[in-house]
């Protein structure tokens, strides 16, 4: 079985190192956008536009609140993700916690909802993201999975993993949910360690890795995105390996895995092809019907904001449960407006 690797992140991965981790053969990343009706991931706009400027093919996913209301569920992350809508399919995120009262009627209906706005904007079926263990006891009608099911690939959690070539199929790999489509990719670890993911304070964090079913030409061509061809480069006199990875974008583990020989002047390189995803246009005007956000400044109070927008505290504080006490917010963050 063919497999290209890559990753998934959000908040918890503050500094991304895009770079590093394309040296490192990551080929994609599945980006969190946002979470039930009023949750924007405050490191989305920095790991969407740091992947896209190093060619990372990507995807947004946006995590299901089944309780909450669909629409505006699905009108937040797509205002959220924009215009430029990335190379993979957008993701619903399923998973139990958050949900843990919900019924199955409910997690259901409310998900083909999302599912349904969220294609509609994007001109692309979505992708569902879960695990077997949660599908099938969970997203159940009368024991099966429900007949739309079937049309919908999935992005599948099973870990741990093993990795070996010589066994494919193994026990290790993951277990088709029952009633759906077979899985496209495969979140196969959520404890790795790779250089170029850092916290804050430039400690290693731990982030998600992602195999994606198929050959990295499939990759490509299911992200209608064409492969860079690769180039070549004459060493001139007072080159090295950095200047010319530099004048290229790559890195200098990138170029000395292409090039094994020795950097000798008249000697000619093989520049690895590096691919680059095409400028987003721009964001229309906003929809006056569409979700209202607000990115908190230095100075701002939550009773400011409210006037700003001639609302109120309480109606502001009824759709952000991220905010829990009216008298505490932080700068950066993204607070959804009531209509």
């Amino acid at each position: 079985m063919n497999l290209v690797q890559g990753v998934d992140v959000a908040e918890y991965e503050p500094r991304v190192d895009w770079r590093v981790l394309r040296s490192q053969g990551i080929r994609f990343a599945l980006i969190r956008a946002t979470s039930g009706t009023g949750y924007v991931d405050r490191k989305f706009a920095d790991h969407w536009a740091g992947a896209r400027a190093e060619g990372i093919l990507r995807g947004a996913y946006h995590y299901l609140f089944a309780e909450e209301d669909a629409k505006r569920q699905a009108q937040l992350f797509i205002s959220t993700v924009g215009s430029d809508k990335g190379e993979l399919p957008p993701i619903i995120d399923l998973e139990d916690k958050y949900n843990e009262n919900a019924s199955a009627a409910k997690i259901i209906s409310t998900c083909k909802a999302v599912l349904d706005i969220v294609e509609q904007s994007f001109g692309r079926k979505p992708m569902v993201y879960s695990r077997k263990t949660y599908l099938d006891p969970r997203f159940t009608q009368n024991g099966k999975a429900p007949l739309w099911a079937k049309d919908y690939e999935l992005w599948v959690a099973q870990y741990p993993f093993k990795y070996d070539p010589a066994m494919h199929p193994n026990v290790n790999m993951p277990v088709q949910p029952s009633g759906w489509k077979e899985w496209r990719i495969w979140q196969y670890s959520e404890t790795a360690i790779l250089e170029g993911v850092t916290d804050e304070n430039n400690r290693p964090t731990r982030i998600d890795l992602d195999w994606f079913r198929g050959t990295e030409a499939e990759l490509y061509q299911y992200a209608k995105v064409q492969p860079a061809a690769d180039q070549t480069y004459t060493v001139k006199a007072g080159d090295t390996f950095k200047s010319i990875a530099d004048s290229h974008q790559l890195t200098v583990t990138e170029l000395l895995d292409a090039n094994p020989s020795l950097l000798k002047a008249g000697t000619t390189l093989s520049i690895p092809g590096r691919v680059d995803i095409p400028e987003p246009p721009p964001d229309p005007d906003p929809d006056p019907k569409s979700v209202v956000t607000h990115k908190v400044t230095k100075k701002d109070t939550l009773f400011g904001i409210a006037l700003q927008y001639k609302t109120t505290v309480d109606a502001i504080m009824a759709i952000n449960p991220q905010i829990t006490n009216r008298n505490i917010i932080f700068e950066g963050q993204i607070i959804v407006i009531p209509s």
